[in-house]
């Protein structure tokens, strides 16, 4: 019986067929922790980027449109993230594997328990730098958004006050007006978008900024006063109208009527009952 194997041969067999199936096991654990790892690293680099996305956004606006000045904090945080993303590819399939396992390392009689999917020390660390990185990136951000809040700020009073002036006036220049619309659009709704185009904003505020330049005695009541040689009482009472008060000719005296009539957008603008 030639064909019949003898028992040691028998069992040296299944012992192989074992270790082989064993050995097919860990390949597939091996797989299982590269690609959780893989996935954690990615996921990291996307919060990074966007992180990244949004700061220079902040940025391109606070130095094209506004002439502001950026953290000095910000060489140093860009080295930071420029080193959380420098590895070569080689590294990375070296640190998100596990160490192969020997064959001693297979137990053939012990019960099996399904094998956690962890991340390697390697990947924590890498983690670690890039989460740090991104941390960096945000106080930035956070910190160039605080001086584009100011901005807005004093450019808000600013186009308050000329469109106030506006109401008064009954909007007579058009084109001003379009621009007001345009700048409380730009800094009430797109300056702090970050998923905007920031070039763009740069563009349209450029635009904006050089059309109200145009405009300078219609920007507020102290330039249309000195304009037009106002009086503070005249300019009290075109305030006093702002407000949808009432005014009398008992109210205005002589002077602040001979001054209404002699700027043409006053006359045609202000009503006085008897």
């Amino acid at each position: 019986m030639s064909g019949t194997q003898t028992l040691p041969t028998a069992v040296d067999a299944l012992k192989d067929k074992a270790l082989e199936h064993k050995r097919g096991e860990n390949a597939e654990y091996t797989i299982s922790v590269a690609q959780h790892n893989i996935s954690e690293i990615n996921s990291e680099l996307e919060n990074l980027e966007e992180a990244v996305r949004d700061l220079l956004y902040y940025k391109t606006v606070l130095e094209e449109a506004f002439n502001g000045s950026v953290p000095t904090m910000l060489s140093s945080t860009i080295q930071t993230v420029e080193n959380a993303v420098d590895a070569t590819q080689d590294e990375l399939l070296e640190n998100v594997q596990v160490s192969d396992m020997s064959n001693e390392d297979v137990s053939l009689d012990e019960d099996e328990t399904e094998l956690k999917v962890e991340l390697t020390p390697e990947v924590e660390t890498h983690l670690s730098q890039i989460r740090s990185a991104k941390q960096q990136v945000e106080n930035v951000s956070e910190t160039i958004q605080s001086k584009l809040e100011s901005k807005r700020d004093t450019w808000s009073t600013r186009v308050s006050a000329a469109e106030e002036l506006q109401k008064i006036l009954g909007s007579q220049n058009s084109d001003f007006a379009r621009t007001l619309n345009h700048m409380h659009q730009l800094l009430t709704r797109d300056l702090m978008d970050s998923s905007g185009n920031a070039s763009r904003f740069v563009s349209e505020w450029g635009n904006a900024t050089d059309n109200w330049e145009e405009h300078q005695s219609l920007q507020s009541f102290d330039d249309f006063k000195a304009k037009h040689d106002l009086s503070d009482s005249t300019i009290e009472d075109v305030k006093t109208l702002s407000k949808s008060q009432q005014l009398t000719l008992a109210d205005v005296s002589m002077d602040t009527l001979e001054e209404m009539k002699r700027v043409d957008e006053l006359e045609s603008a202000v009503e006085l009952s008897l």
